[in-house]
């Protein structure tokens, strides 16, 4: 167990080694806001009665990258490296499709690349309890200016880091209940905060905790996890020569800047003359000419013959600004290139091209973004892989769990409760893939058109069961509405044929009847029949034996 005085220590040092890329990811962030222009620019600008200008193409590409990024399409599968492990693996698969689907997944993943964006993103996974005690995992993205890594960490995932420290700042009253012990506070009579650090550091090969502030170590926990680790997950955006991480926008920053120099010049330029005179031109004072000379709809008196005499010249300021214009526009397509993107990519473009043309220049703009959305996607890996690890630690008693596909609708499954879905350790890969959106709605809807079409020809009856997955894929609002109405005319359907199978089983059934009944009536008369033929027989028989045993009157026996 470490002592507060190394405690400090490493704090500091790691500190030390984060400052620039803090400070680097702070003055983005202000930039990202609007905060763009030095206070001795504001001061300049305002001072000449101007508005300060900011062009933010900084804000423009941020939001446009992390855009495209929220409208990605995302497909987690889990498969055991043995056998055995198969139906693990498919419980794991829906747990984790639980673990996305949860009210706060979307919000912190947003989160995760706005962060990872500007430098570093760092997630904190969890494992909470209910009231009933049924676990869960939870998902946090921390602020990236409260977080330090280990000082001589050189992997963008931070994997060879030894100790991490997040900077808290809680309540004052609750974090005393909660540690019972006295601490450190600002001050403020009405409410009062303490700053808490909470440092995790790697010791003989597991992670501990430690909860401090200068005051002393507040809490210590041994591996708080079953398995050694620590609860972060983390990407860097870049690594320099010096080992500092940093973002989009160093690349970025001196273009922003200078769009918003030429910005400001031109306005001021626009907005302001030079003007040349000998001192006998004017027939005051020159601060007087001066100053009347800059009012709107001036009318100023000048010496006798200083216009004809060419005593007073007015320097044109058009080639400058033009001059300034073109470079400006020069810095805003360096940005974009710089950032990876174009302007059919940014929806900004407005050359007249054909729609596959403007369809290659969008996947070529897609390319730019390729490092950014590798280094997200190792990122939502690498959360997804641990959180499966936490649920195999964990997820040890009888609990259920709601979910909700697309193809099966809401179910219910459970774990623990029987051999056959026990959450047990076992070895499996854990695969991820993402796949961002570029196309239209329109763009997409004329690529099924065609699809369809091709289908009417070959296989006609497929073409009503994708119009659900057609209408989704275009974010169609009636999407629902055209599968209840689908819905309802496959029952009515079904329900005819099934009235039509009813009547002609009842039609069988009679006509069966009929047969039987016919059969009977044949079998009957054929029975009367046999039957009077015997009779008839016998009585001939009779008959002849008495005329043979009394022919003549004579007995012949």
């Amino acid at each position: 167990m470490l002592s507060l005085d190394e405690l400090k220590e490493l704090y500091q040092n790691d500190l030390n080694a984060n400052k620039m890329s803090l400070n680097e990811y702070k003055e983005a962030k202000r930039y990202y806001h609007g905060d763009q222009l030095r206070e001795i620019d504001k001061q300049t600008i305002l001072n000449r009665n101007q508005t300060p200008i900011i062009e933010n193409i900084f804000k423009m590409i941020i939001n446009k990258i992390l855009g495209y990024k929220a409208q990605s399409i995302s497909e987690i599968r889990v498969s055991g490296r043995q056998k055995e492990d198969k139906n693990l693996a498919y419980l794991l698969n829906d747990l984790l499709k639980v673990f996305s689907h949860s009210s706060f997944y979307n919000k912190e993943m947003s989160k995760k690349d706005y962060e990872l964006i500007f430098g570093l993103a760092v997630c904190e996974l969890w494992v909470k309890e209910d009231s009933e005690k049924n676990r869960f995992i939870t998902l946090k993205t921390l602020n990236t200016k409260s977080f330090l890594i280990d000082a001589y960490s050189k992997d963008l995932n931070a994997n060879d880091a030894r100790r991490f420290h997040k900077r808290l700042d809680m309540d004052y009253y609750e974090a005393r209940n909660l540690f019972k012990k006295e601490l450190e506070n600002n001050q403020n009579s009405v409410d009062k905060r303490t700053a808490i650090v909470e440092s995790w550091i790697k010791e003989n090969g597991v992670f501990n905790r430690y909860i401090w502030q200068d005051k002393g170590i507040l809490a210590y926990e041994k591996s708080p996890f079953k398995n050694g680790m620590h609860p972060f997950c983390i990407s860097k955006f870049q690594i320099d020569e010096d080992n500092k991480w940093y973002g989009l926008f160093r690349d970025i920053k001196p273009m922003q800047d200078y769009i918003n120099f030429a910005e400001n010049k031109m306005g001021n330029m626009l907005g302001s003359f030079k003007a040349l005179f000998e001192a006998d031109a004017v027939s005051g004072s020159a601060s007087e000419f001066v100053e009347a000379l800059s009012i709107d709809n001036a009318v100023v008196k000048v010496a006798p013959n200083s216009l004809r005499d060419n005593k007073i010249q007015f320097i044109n300021q058009h080639n400058n600004i033009n001059a300034l214009s073109v470079k400006a526009n020069e810095k805003r397509n360096l940005a974009k290139i710089l950032s990876g993107l174009n302007d059919e990519f940014l929806g900004i473009a407005n050359n007249r091209q054909s729609g596959d043309a403007i369809a290659q220049r969008k996947e070529a703009g897609l390319m730019g973004l390729q490092e950014f959305l590798n280094k997200s996607d190792d990122l939502d890996r690498l959360i997804f892989k641990k959180a499966m690890d936490l649920m195999q630690l964990y997820f040890t008693k009888k609990q259920v769990f709601k979910i909700v596909d697309k193809d099966r609708g809401e179910r219910y499954f459970s774990i623990n409760d029987n051999e056959q879905n026990a959450i047990k350790i076992g070895a499996f890969d854990l695969e991820y893939k993402s796949q961002v959106k570029t196309a239209s709605n329109e763009e997409r809807f004329v690529q099924w058109s065609e699809i369809l079409k091709s289908l009417q020809q070959t296989q006609p009856e497929l073409a009503s069961e994708l119009l659900p997955l057609i209408l989704e894929d275009i974010d169609s609002p009636i999407v629902e509405k055209v599968k209840e109405v689908m819905a309802q005319v496959k029952e009515a359907q079904a329900q005819r044929q099934n009235d039509t199978l009813t009547q002609l089983r009842q039609q069988k059934m009679i006509l069966e009847l009929q047969k039987d009944e016919a059969e009977i009536r044949e079998k009957r008369a054929k029975a009367g029949k046999y039957t009077a033929q015997g009779m008839l027989a016998h009585q001939i028989s009779q008959d002849e034996n008495k005329q043979s045993m009394q022919k003549g009157g004579q007995d012949l026996r």
